[in-house]
């Protein structure tokens, strides 16, 4: 028998996947360095096609979040979240191709944003064009948050969509890279600053000052001290990551003072940024027992929670029945590694979520970053199963 399910599968165009795919990763959307505008132009111009209402929702930053909604009724109500915006391409000559030409090789596309995450946007947009097609009517409905500066902390986009009051539907699905595994839990972050303290001298009598640059060097090789002894079944054990370093006045000077941005990546159960931090403190002054020239402090710069959903959420249920319908086997449960917009639908906004999307996470973010369009069409068809239940609900 033929259900709503699996008839808007069947109508998923592969090729209407690639070329809203392709759109979307020529209309370049840098983050920072550019605007999501031209990206937003394109996914209007698809829901749009399909009848859909569409809203250009912007923060005081100005930049464009798509809020779009097809179906219509007070049934069951899913929200569909994705970002617009990239990474930068970085130097051109670390690239085989051109990075926003969205060339297709070997069946990989490749382009920026192409597997984070605009493969995934254009999957989602393809499916709903499906339910278009084949009629799909019922009193569910279907909303789309594309949404800018996710890439920067959606502090300018699905956190003005939170604060508009546009997060209000019983169900979430973030469509990050997840190699179309069911992610229930994702890290949150501290970005730490350290700051040594030295005393400058002239560069050639180094005995008179303190070297700032060589206390942090006695900070960094013991970094990894400053973890707890703790993992979390999804997200694995908290890393720590010196990131940025910056020291010194001139080369003939003896450096007063060396600061570096240290990335803690959070687990879901470490809440307390005063927690967090105590290790570094604790570090600085176990250093200052042997080397009592050595004075570093630090501070939290930027806080970001972890987030956790729970396994048995009816979004979760519906993503594994769609996966299996269509795979044959339902996904496993995941964490994800990185920090996503799931976590303003789950720690805000209180709604059940997941993460699941086309692509690997492993090659976000690099030059040549590619999606296998049999993933992208796997992935369309997936959206468009639970799509279509949502709708006809």
């Amino acid at each position: 028998m033929r259900t709503e399910p699996h008839a808007a599968a069947e109508a998923v165009d592969p090729d209407e996947v690639l070329a809203i795919a392709r759109s979307l990763i020529a209309a370049r959307s840098e983050n920072p360095g550019g605007t999501e505008d031209e990206a937003a132009a394109v996914a209007i111009g698809v829901l749009e096609g399909i009848g859909a209402p569409t809203e250009i929702v912007r923060g005081a930053a100005r930049r464009p979040s798509v809020v779009a909604t097809i179906g219509a009724g007070s049934g069951p109500s899913l929200a569909w979240n994705g970002h617009l915006d990239t990474v930068p391409a970085g130097s051109l000559d670390t690239w085989s191709v051109d990075p926003f030409g969205g060339e297709v090789i070997d069946g990989r596309l490749i382009g920026r944003g192409a597997c984070d995450m605009k493969g995934a946007i254009a999957a989602a947009l393809a499916a709903a064009a499906a339910c278009r097609r084949t009629g799909i009517e019922g009193n569910g409905t279907i909303t789309f948050h594309l949404a800018a500066d996710e890439e920067l902390a959606g502090i300018h986009g699905t956190k003005v969509l939170w604060e508009g009051g546009f997060l209000t539907q019983r169900a979430a699905i973030v469509g990050e890279p997840s190699d179309l595994q069911l992610g229930l839990a994702e890290r949150g972050g501290a970005w730490i600053t350290a700051t040594a303290h030295g005393k400058a001298a002239h560069g050639s009598q180094p005995d008179r000052g303190v070297n700032a640059i060589t206390s942090m060097a006695r900070f960094l090789l013991r970094l990894r001290e400053v973890l707890p002894d703790a993992e979390h079944p999804l997200c694995g054990r908290p890393t720590v990551n010196a990131a940025l370093i910056e020291g010194g006045s001139a080369p003939n000077v003896v450096p007063d003072r060396c600061s570096i941005d240290i990335d803690r990546r959070l687990i879901p159960g470490e809440t307390d940024p005063d927690a967090v931090l105590a290790p570094f403190l604790a570090l600085a002054t176990d250093l200052r027992r042997d080397h009592p020239e050595v004075d570093v402090r630090a501070e939290i710069r930027e806080w970001t929670d972890a987030a956790e959903a729970p396994s048995d959420s009816s979004v979760a249920d519906t993503i594994r029945a769609a996966a299996r319908a269509e795979r044959g086997e339902a996904p496993a449960d995941v964490g994800f590694t990185g920090i996503t917009d799931a976590r303003f639908y789950i720690n805000q906004a209180d709604i059940p979520t997941a993460i699941f999307g086309p692509g690997s996470l492993s090659v976000a973010h690099t030059a040549n970053e590619w999606v296998a369009v049999d993933d992208l069409v796997a992935a369309a068809r997936i959206y468009a199963r639970i799509f279509a239940g949502v709708l006809a609900g």
